[in-house]
């Protein structure tokens, strides 16, 4: 959860594929021939996807356990979109909307934030429940490979004119197939000095088919499996595993 640095976020997202989250999106509202949906963007964070999906017509609405977060995404809708974005606080696990809707979104390996098997099977019981019938869920998690291979002892530096950023990775050891990133922001002040922001991210992922057997035990049908944006099946070297599930009409 981004606490002191949701204000750098942005920076630190820049090159983060959008886009590509938004034709994903789009990709699969087509092919379920849905013209006027109502999503849930879960773990929406400054809502940069969340203003492209309203700028498209959508009937959105942005959940995320950050408040800092949230403050942002409620101010860049209101500029770019000219609406009163829908935002509310939650931990997905324990996932609670007014009303279902017709698809549920967990970009962003925000799933991966869910560090213990329960919560994962909460979160999928609680994405089940505030999906109509027939609904859509789409995420994407880090793969295995990802966690393992690439992430350990990563190390990143980006310095621009008013925000410079350190973030080192280190591999959990009380807890298989996590990492630890740690981030420092240094973020130019109107006096010319920096103001510095420390934050700690842990993650976790699972296998395919642990993910795959605990939507099936909430209740998921119609389950595709798909790696790093294509219609393609994931390799023992894919880095961005993307999950597509229906809920059933009928139990």
């Amino acid at each position: 959860m981004y606490v002191n640095g949701a204000g750098v976020y942005d920076h630190l997202m820049g090159e983060a594929p959008y886009e590509e989250w938004l034709r994903w999106t789009k990709r699969y509202l087509e092919k379920e021939g849905i013209t006027t949906p109502t999503i849930a963007d879960i773990g929406c964070g400054t809502g940069t996807l969340m203003s492209m999906l309203i700028a498209e017509g959508y009937d959105v609405q942005g959940i995320d356990v950050s408040q800092e977060m949230l403050a942002i995404a409620d101010e860049k809708i209101r500029a770019n979109n000219g609406v009163s974005p829908r935002l509310r606080t939650q931990n997905m696990a324990a996932l609670q909307l007014d009303e279902p809707v017709d698809v549920m979104i967990v970009y962003c390996d925000a799933l991966n934030y869910l560090l213990e098997e329960t919560e994962v099977v909460e979160a999928f019981h609680a994405f089940y429940q505030n999906l109509k019938a027939g609904g859509g869920l789409l995420f994407d998690i880090h793969s295995l490979y990802k966690m393992k291979q690439e992430f350990p002892y990563f190390s990143y530096g980006d310095g621009g004119e008013n925000v410079a950023l350190i973030w080192n990775s280190f591999p959990l050891e009380d807890m298989s197939n996590a990492v630890e990133h740690e981030l420092t922001f240094f973020e130019r002040q109107v006096n010319g000095h920096y103001l510095r922001y420390d934050e700690c991210h842990q993650q976790r992922t699972f296998s395919i088919s642990t993910y795959e057997r605990w939507l099936q035990s909430a209740g998921f049908k119609d389950i595709e499996i798909t790696a790093d944006f294509e219609q393609k099946t994931p390799t023992a070297t894919s880095e961005r595993i993307f999950f597509t599930a229906k809920k059933a009409f009928h139990n």
